[in-house]
């Protein structure tokens, strides 16, 4: 547990009541990162975008040395990295929930969230066949955090990799070709 996997030249704080933090931006980049090399060679549909949660990240990373066990601080659960393919027509679900909750660690995409009501005639123009691919655990996968727009998906599929297991491999990859860690933040929620 005390070997060390990478240098952080940035501390990654655990934060709440944000719409996006350095350490939620940092776990979704890597993640979704990771399950594409994964997951494309196997699906040729790429994976849209990924929505995590900040209980889920459970400490701060700090500026310096990060060892495997502080990645297990962090993630402390055995949760799995999945892509769940759900209708385009819950992307108002989605941004509704992130709406009222005030944002979640995403990567992929950008949203400006608004205060909105669904409208029949939006929904209209939506082609039935649209689908989105989102990298997510298999704890909100199954409606963990009230993540209920998860359930009952057209497709569920393990990426093969815990969220756990993927910090740690991007951290060592990053230390083996030479690279700290750094954060941003960069608007990726933006509200209305």
């Amino acid at each position: 547990m005390d070997e060390v996997l990478v240098i952080s030249a940035d501390e990654f704080p655990k934060e709440r009541g944000k719409s996006e933090t350095k350490l939620g931006n940092f776990v979704a980049d890597l993640s979704l990162e990771i399950a594409n090399e994964l997951y494309l060679p196997i699906d040729k549909d790429s994976i849209d975008f990924c929505l995590l949660n900040f209980g889920g990240l459970r400490t701060s990373l700090p500026k310096g040395k990060i060892s495997r066990g502080k990645i297990f601080e962090l993630m402390p659960f055995e949760n799995e990295l999945v892509v769940v393919t759900v209708s385009k027509s819950k992307l108002d679900d989605i941004e509704l929930y992130l709406y009222k909750v005030g944002g979640q660690p995403i990567s992929g995409t950008q949203l400006t969230l608004r205060s909105f009501i669904k409208t029949k005639e939006k929904l209209d123009n939506l082609d039935s066949d649209d689908q989105l691919k989102i990298l997510t655990s298999d704890y909100l996968a199954n409606g963990g955090d009230r993540m209920n727009f998860f359930l009952n998906p057209i497709n569920a599929e393990p990426v093969g990799i815990k969220l756990r297991d993927a910090i740690i491999r991007f951290c060592k990859e990053q230390h083996k070709n030479g690279n700290q860690l750094t954060g941003k933040i960069d608007g990726r929620i933006t509200f209305e």
